[in-house]
């Protein structure tokens, strides 16, 4: 059998897709190497978000041409431009579309094969996971409903659609208590929709309720809440749940009510300030993530000047900035009032300017604290870990010194010293 290998591009929801294909392929007897050099099969799972990761994803397909007996291209960027990427790449060998990846196995064994088109596994698949074990993604949707006038997602993905909970319940199971995973991402568009589509009800806060018993020694965080659809059930099953994780990835993208109109948006800048009081309010130790989007058309000064001092009153522990990005076929690439680039850039570099303040102090406040953290790996230091209050990949560290632990242990660190992002901390 080959050996087969992948790259994955993008977010972790392509990430997981990328792991369900290699764990498919594994249990057909192919072998399966994270050394792409190794490999004879190559599988790009591309992103196509973005103008900017389109073009990422253009650049790795052109740099592995040639290099493998078969080329497989796989994700977003096949769903958005299917048999025309044939045009561009003569010699890939299989397109994969999103709806499509658990197809793998059939679509590898056959000559020029071309599987795209929608749908979206409720089952689990076997996977190989490409993070370290102790942490892991677990999708619990496809697809998006809100149909924001900025984002292609609807036209990637489709419409939304939930995983069956108890698909969702043995996959988080198996992880825990045969491969040993520790923390638990429960990711998709937006995982405060799930359930509205099977159950016709929001169905998160019960999926928690039945995830939670599965150990007591293990973290599930939220990432990617809507703040139109974080329920008050919700913020209090978290407040209550000692394995669920103080923390709460809620994106925003914006402040000003005509500009969240214009982004198609729900909800508006009332909610959202009354959304984080209240969260806080019964979650007083909570660390929020959010993302923003500057410069979108119709931005003017004072629309920015509010979201300015929106980041600075809140004090967001986590912020992600993003100038706007113009993509065909949405809704925003005719509207007027089309932001300059250079604006972009500065509003960009403004808030990120700001938010390093904001987050070097919030830091600061932590010295002197015992926190819980999980030893994520070794550096020429010591040891690197993160808290319940730090995502993976996308938020600072905790530097460790002190004995050394093995990599997926929870200990306890004394927080000695801060910088904008990141913590150095004593195991205790």
């Amino acid at each position: 059998m080959s050996i087969v290998s992948a790259i994955s591009l993008g977010c972790p929801k392509n990430l997981v897709d990328t792991e369900i294909m290699l764990g498919i392929l594994k249990e057909q007897g192919y072998e399966i190497t994270f050394n792409s050099e190794e490999a004879d099969v190559l599988i790009i799972n591309t992103c196509a978000f973005l103008e900017k990761a389109r073009k990422e994803s253009f650049e790795v397909i052109a740099e592995s041409i040639g290099k493998y007996e078969k080329l497989i291209v796989a994700g977003c960027l096949v769903q958005l431009q299917g048999k025309k990427l044939l045009d561009k790449f003569p010699t890939i060998d299989h397109l994969i579309g999103v709806g499509k990846v658990t197809e793998i196995y059939q679509a590898i064994d056959k000559e020029k094969q071309i599987c795209i088109g929608e749908g979206f596994s409720q089952h689990s698949y076997p996977r190989i996971i490409a993070t370290l074990p102790h942490t892991a993604y677990v999708k619990i949707a496809d697809g998006c409903n809100n149909c924001c006038s900025y984002c292609l997602i609807p036209a990637l993905r489709g419409r939304y659609q939930s995983r069956d909970m108890k698909g969702i319940i043995k996959e988080v199971d198996n992880l825990v208590n045969v491969v040993g995973t520790r923390e638990i991402n429960l990711i998709a568009q937006d995982i405060t929709l799930y359930g509205i589509d099977t159950y016709e009800r929001l169905m998160l806060p019960e999926m928690l309720k039945q995830l939670t018993p599965i150990s007591d020694n293990i973290w599930i965080r939220l990432m990617y809440t809507h703040p139109a659809h974080v329920t008050y059930e919700l913020i209090e099953i978290m407040a209550k749940s000692p394995n669920i994780c103080h923390y709460l990835d809620i994106p925003v993208q914006h402040i000003h009510d005509s500009i969240l109109q214009a982004m198609n948006r729900k909800g508006s800048s009332q909610q959202i300030k009354g959304l984080i009081s209240k969260i806080r309010q019964l979650i007083p130790d909570i660390a929020l993530r959010t993302s923003l989007i500057v410069g979108f058309p119709g931005e003017g000064e004072d629309e920015f000047k509010m979201l300015f001092d929106f980041v600075e009153e809140t004090g967001f522990d986590h912020l992600g900035v993003f100038p706007y990005s113009k993509e065909h076929d949405t809704p925003a690439f005719d509207f007027p009032n089309q932001v300059d680039e250079a604006v972009k850039e500065e509003r960009h570099h403004e808030i990120m300017e700001l938010q390093k303040k904001v987050s070097f102090k919030k830091k600061k406040k932590k010295i002197g604290k015992i926190l819980d953290v999980l030893v994520e790996g070794y550096i020429e230091q010591g040891m690197v870990g993160r808290s319940q209050y730090e995502a993976p990949e996308i938020d600072g560290v905790i530097y460790l010194q002190g004995r050394y632990q093995k990599i997926g242990e929870i200990v306890p660190v004394e927080i000695i010293a801060a910088a904008e992002y990141d913590l150095v901390g004593r195991i205790v």
